[in-house]
C-alpha cells in the first residue's frame, strides 16, 4: 500500500468500482430500481474511509440494458472517522456522470482495481466520473445487464498514491420493497399514536439496522439493511417528534450527538459515553445478578418506555435481548467457547461503532431533498 498523504477535505480522489454476478429474471421487466452500496477502507494511520454509493438505476430489461442509460443517478458519499471515532463528511452525494463523454480516450483497464472489478480496454459501459475530484473518480458497474451486488473503491491520494478499499456490498429496492418499507412505517405511526413506545421502537430499529432486532416470521422486508434514503430519515424523525411532542426522534439525538462531540472533541469513546449519559441509557445502579455482557449500558428491557424518559431516550441504538442472548447462549447441540466474548463485542461494537455513523448520517439526510440529480 503506498504511504497516506495528509487528509484534507474535498482533495479526494475516488475511484470506485462495482461487479455483480445475479442476474434479472430474463421474461420480466423490472421497476426502477434504487441502489446503494458500501465499503472501507483502514488507514495505516489508525481510522477508515466509508464510501456509500446511492441513486437509482432506471427500467431495464435483462435482455435490453442500455450500458450507460441516461435516467441513471448515481451519487457517492465519503466520509472519514479518524482513530478517536470522529465523522467527517468529506463528499456529500457527488453526482456522477457518463464517463465515455468526459474522457472518451481514456483507457479503462488501466484502473488499479482487482480483477473481478477491473475494467476492458476502450470499454467505457456502465462507467461514470464526477467532476467534483481533483485526479478523477471513476464508478465502474458490471456487468453491464445485471444489478450490483458489489463495490471496490480504489482512492487516489495524488496521481500516483492510491489505497484500495475492501470488496463492500449493494443493495437494490423497487416498489415492491418501497411498498414493504411504507408498510412498515404505517405501522410506527399507528403504535406510536397509540404511546406503544416498545413496539415503535422495535419497527424502527428493523428499519434502520435490521440486526439489532429479532425478525417474526412474516416480516416483509429483507435481512440486510433497508436502503437509507434522505426520505426514510426524514419520516421516521417526523413520526417520532409529533407523537412525542419533540422529545423524542433521530434530530433530537443528533442535537444531544454534537453537544456531546464539542465536550470531547479528541476522544470519540468519551463522545459516545457522555451521549450514553444524556439520553438516560447508562445503568443507574449495580444489577442484582453480575453481567459482563450488558456492563453499564441498559438493555432493551430496561429502557423507559413512557414520556417520562430523557430527552433523545427514543430510539434506541442498542440490540434487542433477544438477539443478544441467542449470541450469549447458543442451543445445547453447539458448542461455542467465545459466545460471551462475541456477544460483549456485538454490543460494543453497536455502541461505539454504529452510533457515530448513525448520527452522521443523520445529519447528512435530514431536510435534504428526496431526489439526486447525477448531472
Amino acid at each position: 500500500m503506498a504511504k497516506m498523504l495528509v487528509l484534507k477535505p474535498l482533495g479526494y480522489v475516488l475511484t470506485v468500482a462495482l461487479a455483480t454476478t445475479t442476474p434479472l429474471p430474463v421474461d420480466a421487466q423490472s421497476n426502477p430500481y434504487q441502489i446503494a452500496c458500501e465499503t472501507t477502507v483502514s488507514l495505516s494511520q489508525g481510522g477508515s474511509l466509508t464510501y456509500r454509493l446511492a441513486g437509482s438505476l432506471p427500467e431495464t430489461t435483462a435482455t435490453d440494458n442500455p450500458p450507460n442509460p441516461i435516467a441513471t443517478a448515481l451519487t457517492l458519499t465519503v466520509q472519514w472517522q479518524d482513530r478517536t471515532g470522529r465523522v467527517q463528511t468529506l463528499l456529500n452525494a457527488a453526482a456522477l456522470n457518463d464517463y465515455g463523454q468526459l474522457a472518451p480516450d481514456a483507457d479503462y483497464a488501466q484502473l488499479p482495481f482487482e480483477d473481478p472489478f477491473r475494467g476492458q480496454p476502450n470499454d467505457a459501459d456502465r462507467l461514470y466520473g464526477t467532476p467534483d475530484s481533483v485526479h478523477g473518480l471513476y464508478v465502474s458497474l458490471r456487468p453491464t445487464r445485471e444489478l450490483p451486488q458489489q463495490i471496490q473503491t480504489v482512492h487516489y491520494l495524488s496521481s500516483s498514491e492510491y489505497v484500495r478499499s475492501m470488496a463492500g456490498t449493494c443493495q437494490t429496492a423497487n416498489a415492491n420493497l418501497d411498498g414493504a418499507i411504507d408498510e412498515q412505517l404505517t405501522l410506527l405511526q399507528e403504535r406510536l399514536q397509540a404511546e406503544d413506545w416498545a413496539a415503535a421502537d422495535r419497527i424502527t430499529r428493523r428499519l434502520l439496522a435490521p440486526g439489532s432486532t429479532s425478525l417474526p416470521p412474516s416480516d416483509p422486508l429483507p435481512s440486510d439493511p433497508v436502503l437509507l434514503r434522505p426520505e426514510l430519515i426524514n419520516a421516521i424523525d417526523q413520526l417520532w417528534l409529533t407523537a412525542s411532542d419533540g422529545r423524542f426522534g433521530l434530530s433530537v439525538q443528533w442535537r444531544l450527538w454534537q453537544e456531546a462531540l464539542a465536550a470531547h472533541p479528541n476522544n470519540g469513546e468519551a463522545a459516545v459515553n457522555a451521549f450514553r449519559d444524556r439520553v438516560g441509557w447508562k445503568l443507574a445502579a449495580p444489577r442484582a445478578e453480575v453481567d459482563f455482557i450488558s456492563s453499564d449500558w441498559l438493555n432493551e428491557s430496561e429502557l423507559t418506555y413512557s414520556l417520562q424518559a430523557p430527552e433523545g431516550h427514543l430510539p434506541w441504538a442498542g440490540v434487542s435481548d433477544e438477539v443478544v442472548q441467542a449470541i450469549a447462549v447458543p442451543p445445547a447441540e453447539v458448542h461455542c467457547g467465545s459466545c460471551t466474548v462475541d456477544a460483549m463485542q456485538l454490543r460494543n461494537e453497536r455502541f461505539y461503532g454504529y452510533i457515530p455513523q448513525l448520527m452522521e448520517r443523520v445529519a447528512l439526510y435530514l431536510d435534504r431533498p428526496v431526489s439526486q440529480n447525477a448531472e
